[in-house]
């Protein structure tokens, strides 16, 4: 994963959206969350949809492999963190936002097991041989009839060096039908939009419910 240090060292981070991601105030309502229920965001950089999710009444939960986003997350928020050093990580928290820095496959935060979680760039962060411990990652960490909100991209492995890496909707189902109620509840061409050049490329949404 040195590659995500790499990048932030160098502020190669055109991952990071300068503003709440539209998709999530579009489909989250879907997941009808108790306003007080607890959201993990696994490998959450420095992301501001951290902060739409905390205004929701959510205690907000992060995890990031790079310290520089965990730091610069709090700076850029004004905020001063309390810092607890963990036997798997560091814990950073506000009143009712947490980062963790660390492995996300090691990191055991306080607040496991969680109600809901967020992915808009995680998975797809990781090549296809570390994404069956992702997802059974994601389910020693949250509870039975938890719910997650997942979006991801697909275009032809070939034309790109990922990350991010290209996950098709079959994969999706693939690594998550066995413990997980699969719905894509939104699928979008973006091939206009990318400026890379690549014979085609989409984003998909999905609900993801833990059987």
């Amino acid at each position: 994963m040195s590659i995500w240090h790499q990048r932030w060292n160098e502020n190669r981070i055109g991952f990071h959206r300068l503003e709440a991601n539209p998709t999530l105030s579009e489909h989250w309502s879907s997941l009808a969350l108790e306003s007080n229920a607890s959201v993990l965001v696994p490998l959450c950089g420095k992301s501001l949809d951290m902060h739409w999710l905390h205004e929701q009444g959510h205690t907000v939960v992060g995890i990031e492999l790079v310290e520089k986003a965990v730091k610069q997350f709090f700076e850029e928020a004004s905020t001063t963190a309390v810092i607890d050093k963990k036997i798997t990580g560091t814990k950073y928290s506000t009143e009712s936002i947490h980062i963790y820095h660390g492995d996300f496959f090691e990191v055991q935060p306080d607040e496991v097991p969680f109600d809901a979680w967020y992915d808009r760039a995680a998975l797809v962060a990781l090549p296809s041989s570390m994404r069956p411990a992702y997802v059974e990652q994601l389910r020693n960490l949250t509870s039975k009839g938890s719910q997650g909100l997942m979006v991801t991209f697909d275009y032809p492995q070939d034309e790109m060096q990922g990350p991010p890496f290209a996950l098709p909707d079959s994969e999706v189902e693939s690594l998550f039908s066995k413990h997980f109620h699969v719905q894509r509840v939104q699928w979008s061409d973006l091939l206009e939009e990318e400026q890379r050049d690549l014979s085609r490329c989409s984003l998909s949404v999905f609900v993801l419910t833990r059987k």
